[in-house]
């Protein structure tokens, strides 16, 4: 009979081996019961690894596109809310020029002319409103205050209003030498061209403003710096919403008109006949404003059938969500129990491991002679 004799060490590089083998074991079962997901899908899912892929990427697409609708919501909602002030605003003029009725009264003028004075500078507070650093009422041109603050120092909307008032009395025959000269047919005259002038329909000339100016759109010049393109969003892979407004539409040029004759010619200054003039027009252009074509109720409309039309494409993309992650989860997740129960063994294993290798290593032949 003849034996053979096993080395120390021998032993100890087998046990070593198998330490560093359940050690690996453990980081993926760890792993596993931490994400709960398998730690390496390529081994796990094999041939279905390439649709677990296809669905990651479909999850992440749609999670883009419900970022960008939630953004647009936002934007929306916000230009509705300000739209809708803008409309009580609005009202706010009306009641004011109805209140002032056929009065000569300094007081009951200055009071009108405080109500428009007010409601011109909320008015251009909401044209200014800003959502995460985008102004919203500004078309594409988000990075620029569309509004010009009427009331600012040097401000070129107030200058252009003085120039187009000037150089019509001036070039009067005759000149026509004070506000409380004009009648009331001048008045409406005038009221007539600067109306124009500001709905677009009618053009700068020169003069009263310089030649490089001439046949340009007076609204755009000075007092909006708002594109005429919306911002535009892509809610779902087939559709595409307009997600914003912009400050040159028909009902704000209206609403800065009807605020800024009202309350730059309701003056004791000038003539009874020609003051009724300015209301009955302030008057009439408002209720444009608020419910003509282009108007701000109109718009309000449009804002809310795209905030309707985001909701339900929101609510689409949510069950298509739900549906593929269940699906890929069904793929991809691990049993908690199953991981928890695994890592547990995994532990045990190597503590055993441990305590025979020490044993191991204590095996001496001197312990024996």
């Amino acid at each position: 009979m003849k034996t053979s004799f096993i080395s120390t060490l021998s032993v100890q590089t087998t046990m070593r081996n198998s330490i560093a083998g359940v050690q690996r074991e453990m980081v993926k079962a760890n792993q596993e019961s931490v994400t709960m997901k398998h730690a390496d899908l390529g081994v796990t899912l094999g041939a279905s690894t390439s649709r677990a892929l296809d669905l990651s990427r479909e999850i992440s697409r749609i999670e883009s596109l419900l970022n960008t609708a939630s953004l647009a919501t936002t934007r929306l909602e916000s230009a509705e809310l300000s739209l809708d002030n803008m409309n009580k605003l609005g009202l706010d003029i009306q009641s004011a020029i109805l209140t002032l009725g056929s009065s000569t009264d300094e007081t009951s003028l200055a009071t009108a002319r405080q109500t428009m004075s007010a409601s011109l500078a909320a008015f251009t507070d909401f044209a200014n409103t800003s959502v995460k650093g985008e102004y919203i009422f500004a078309g594409i041109n988000t990075d620029v205050k569309p509004m010009e603050d009427y009331f600012a120092p040097g401000s070129p909307a107030k200058a252009a209003f003085d120039t187009e008032l000037n150089y019509y009395m001036s070039s009067q025959v005759p000149p026509i030498p004070s506000l409380s000269a004009m009648t009331e047919d001048q008045m409406n005259d005038f009221l007539d061209d600067l109306e124009a002038k500001f709905n677009g329909t009618a053009p700068l000339t020169d003069p009263p403003h310089p030649a490089a100016l001439a046949g340009q759109d007076l609204w755009t010049t000075f007092f909006s710096s708002a594109s005429d393109e919306n911002m535009k969003s892509r809610i779902s892979p087939t559709e595409v919403i307009d997600s914003s407004t912009n400050a040159n539409s028909a009902g704000m040029r209206n609403f800065a008109f009807a605020s800024i004759v009202s309350m730059e010619l309701l003056q004791t200054s000038v003539s009874q006949e020609a003051r009724e003039a300015v209301s009955s027009r302030t008057n009439a252009v408002i209720n444009k404003a608020m419910n003509g074509v282009d108007s701000i109720n109109q718009q309000r409309t449009t804002i809310g059938i795209s905030t309707e039309r985001v909701s339900k494409v929101e609510e689409r993309l949510q069950a298509q969500e739900d549906i593929l992650t269940k699906s890929l989860g069904d793929m991809e997740n691990v049993d908690p129990e199953e991981a928890a129960t695994r890592l547990n063994t995994l532990k045990t294993l190597l503590e055993t491991a441990y305590t025979v290798t020490a044993k191991i290593q204590q095996l001496s032949l001197a312990n024996f002679l």
